[in-house]
């Protein structure tokens, strides 16, 4: 079954499609978008971030980091069921004259958009581990703000699927760090 996305105008949606695909085009953008948004940029920062965190906080780095793997993979999870229900085709398969940075169109649905649940749930989540650092905030909002505008950039997502998922992955992230403070002072309670 395919619902009808009637949470924002189709014409308003296209249209910023079209501006952020085409209109900002820049050899600066068509160079780092399809960089920002490509997982395996990142992974250099993914293991010297747990390598750091296990180091500098042990016991506790060690349920940060399960905690960050379960969000990603709820994140993860959440959005793919939701694109099983909404059935909404990518704009490289729909627009003409799109501007598409990676090798083909995927063939999985487009809303929401599992990078930007995943990056906003992971961002949410470390933020708020970390919130007395205001400048790794700041940083990993970004990070996540940069990877979904990429996402539209690169042709593969319209703007209402990465705010979508932006907002499923915040809400996931917020909720693993109640789960995480909760059990955090219980384990700190016990050990007395």
């Amino acid at each position: 079954m395919s619902y009808h996305l009637a949470i924002v105008s189709p014409q308003i949606d296209h249209t910023l499609f079209h501006f952020i695909n085409q209109t900002l085009a820049n050899p600066v953008l068509d160079l780092l978008c399809p960089i920002l948004r490509n997982r395996f940029t990142w992974l250099p920062f993914y293991i010297i971030g747990g390598i750091y965190i296990l180091y500098k906080y042990r016991l506790q780095g060690l349920f940060i980091l399960i905690g960050a793997g379960i969000t990603i993979l709820l994140c993860d999870q959440g959005a793919n069921i939701i694109k099983t229900h909404v059935h909404r085709l990518r704009p490289c398969h729909l627009e003409p004259g799109v501007r598409l940075f990676i090798d083909r169109c995927s063939d999985t649905y487009s809303f929401p958009s599992n990078h930007a649940t995943n990056h906003f749930g992971l961002a949410i989540f470390l933020a708020s581990v970390f919130r007395r650092s205001s400048w790794l905030v700041v940083t990993l909002l970004v990070w996540a703000a940069s990877v979904a505008f990429s996402q539209v950039y690169v042709g593969i997502h319209y703007p209402i699927d990465v705010t979508a998922g932006a907002l499923l992955g915040m809400v996931i992230g917020g909720m693993m760090f109640f789960l995480y403070s909760m059990m955090s002072k219980r384990i700190h309670q016990s050990r007395g």
